[in-house]
């Protein structure tokens, strides 16, 4: 009984006061990406051609616009640029004691990437969303 009672409080002491990992974090800038830069445009002249005229032809051009809409926000496509690498505090810290520099607390590199077959195209979710990387 005492052994178990030991391992347990050893293991919960090594959990709890083990030393974590600080690391950085992938985030994504979504201004940098021409193809949502684009969609939140075409969203807009939406909504300001609906308003407009509501004769037969206005209606089916709008709906002809809106549905080649939903066909461009179905796939996003995004430059490689448009992730950027923020490292955590201590990694910043840490660095600057051993004379490396992050610049301005970020830098641009590579995000890890999975890869779809199908499309051809490296991607990364985006709060649920498939980004396709381009380049």
């Amino acid at each position: 009984m005492l052994k178990k009672v030991v391992a347990s409080t050893v293991g919960a002491g090594l959990i709890l006061f083990g030393a974590q990992a600080f690391a950085g974090e992938w985030k994504f800038n979504p201004r940098a990406c021409p193809d949502l830069v684009e969609d939140r445009y075409d969203r807009i002249e939406d909504r300001r051609d609906r308003r407009v005229d509501y004769g037969r032809r206005d209606r089916r051009e709008d709906r002809h616009d809106r549905r080649e809409n939903r066909r461009d926000e179905a796939i996003t496509v995004c430059p490689i640029r448009a992730f950027y690498y923020e490292p955590d505090r201590r990694e910043l810290r840490r660095a600057a004691h051993h004379g490396h520099s992050y610049g301005r607390g970020r830098y641009a590199a590579r995000p890890p990437l999975a890869y779809d077959r199908r499309i051809g195209m490296p991607y990364r979710y985006v709060k649920g969303r498939k980004i396709y990387i381009r380049g």
